[in-house]
């Protein structure tokens, strides 16, 4: 799983821990990070990715339709931000560097970051193989 996580662009470095089935996944900076191809590079290892959690650090503001976004540093990506009590107390934060735990809500176009999964252990959880 390490290889077929790996061999995307934006990988730096990939590390599965087959006991635990997690695999943990650091960045290239400036690389934009698409979390289908992370979950499909496992699926195609032979697991299954049911849920993906990010520790980043970036920057929340309001996207054009209102709603809550946040703007991963190193990337400069934007996602967008489902609605939740920690939603709300991140929206105190808007324009500051701050570190986040998300889950990413990967099935999703694009890609939305739901905040308070504090049962998240791994970069990437839930595989089953």
């Amino acid at each position: 799983m390490s290889k077929s996580l790996g061999r995307l662009d934006a990988v730096r470095n990939a590390k599965a821990d087959l006991n635990t089935q997690t695999a943990t996944v650091t960045f290239k900076t400036g690389k934009p990070i698409d979390f289908r191809a992370l979950a499909d590079a496992v699926d195609k290892a032979g697991f299954k990715a049911e849920s993906i959690t990010i520790w980043a650090t970036g920057t929340p503001n309001v996207a054009q339709d209102g709603k809550l976004a946040f703007t991963l540093t190193g990337t400069n990506q934007t996602f967008p931000v489902a609605d939740s009590p920690q939603a709300a107390t991140l929206k105190n934060q808007i324009g500051k560097e701050v570190p986040l735990v998300a889950r990413v809500q990967f099935d999703q176009t694009p890609a939305t970051l739901v905040l308070g999964d504090a049962s998240a252990k791994s970069g990437t959880e839930g595989m089953s193989g």
